[in-house]
């Protein structure tokens, strides 16, 4: 399928969305990976992560070559304002209970905002999401074993950041007037509308988030029908001008010298720190101790 010049940018503007979403849902996991109350937390939270990264890059080296980008681009040669992140990933868990909330909240969004091009026409795409969807249910179920652990006070605090996050995760799916102008629709790349997406998304919080939760169904149907921002750049999904926390990104992109080599991409840090052809010369100045 040939991509036309009104189509191009749009799907790459969605696609980011999904990149970036994951990026910064990955970090989440890494910045919070330490406050695991088991070692199966930690195991799992690392293996997530690690997946979430993975779909992150496979989008990116996807996006480069369709767009003709320079290698790496994506990930090393923007900064925070270019970044398609949803803004309820910006604000940091304040406890456990907002931890795990926000992680279903986030997984979930993407999900079903992801599986809307799983269908498409696009097959490269529709193949990309179909392998990420079997990777995301086993998210899921970690996810959802953690929240059925809430205590009774977790419970509370886990329905207290229901509230105040839900409605900048709809926020992130965009207003009705946006979603019903889908030219990706009309065209077959996606075949479910995002508005239809952020419907299931809120049935199924109601169904399965608010039985565990602090939050009543009714409530949580309440804030689904208020109206969402008036400003807003439905190519970011974010408000306009808004960027990541300088914190925030700071942990995806450190500026200090030894974390940027860290971090570089394998195939560039093995050529400019091994040689795996030659073997290292023995220095002849080293003191040699006596047995």
């Amino acid at each position: 399928m040939q991509l036309n010049d009104e189509i191009k940018p749009l799907l790459q503007a969605e696609l980011l969305c999904i990149a970036d979403s994951n990026w910064i849902l990955g970090h989440w996991y890494i910045n919070c990976m330490l406050n695991g109350r088991e070692l199966t937390d930690f195991t799992s939270m690392a293996g997530i992560a690690e997946e979430k990264l993975g779909h992150t890059r496979a989008l990116f080296r996807f996006l480069e070559e369709i767009y003709g980008c320079p290698e790496f681009q994506l990930e090393f040669g923007r900064d925070a304002s270019r970044i398609h992140s949803p803004e309820f990933l910006d604000m940091p868990p304040e406890n456990w209970a907002d931890f795990i909330t926000t992680l279903f909240l986030a997984d979930l969004a993407l999900w079903r905002f992801a599986a809307t091009f799983m269908e498409g026409t696009f097959a490269p795409v529709a193949n990309l999401v179909r392998r990420f969807g079997e990777e995301c249910y086993f998210h899921q179920l970690c996810i959802d074993g953690w929240i059925k652990n809430f205590s009774p006070a977790e419970k509370s605090e886990a329905g207290l950041a229901l509230m105040k996050r839900l409605p900048q995760v709809l926020a992130w799916f965009g207003t009705d007037r946006q979603s019903s102008a889908d030219i990706l629709l009309e065209e077959g790349l996606r075949t479910v509308s995002v508005r239809s997406a952020k419907e299931t998304f809120v049935n199924d919080i109601i169904e399965k988030l608010s039985p565990h939760v602090d939050a009543p169904g009714e409530q949580l149907a309440d804030i689904a029908r208020q109206p969402l921002p008036e400003k807003w750049d439905p190519g970011r999904r974010r408000q306009p001008g808004s960027d990541i926390p300088a914190r925030l990104w700071e942990s995806v992109i450190p500026t200090s010298e030894d974390a940027q080599i860290a971090r570089r991409p394998l195939a560039v840090s093995i050529k400019d720190n091994i040689d795996l052809f030659q073997a290292a010369k023995k220095d002849e100045t080293e003191p040699v101790f006596a047995e």
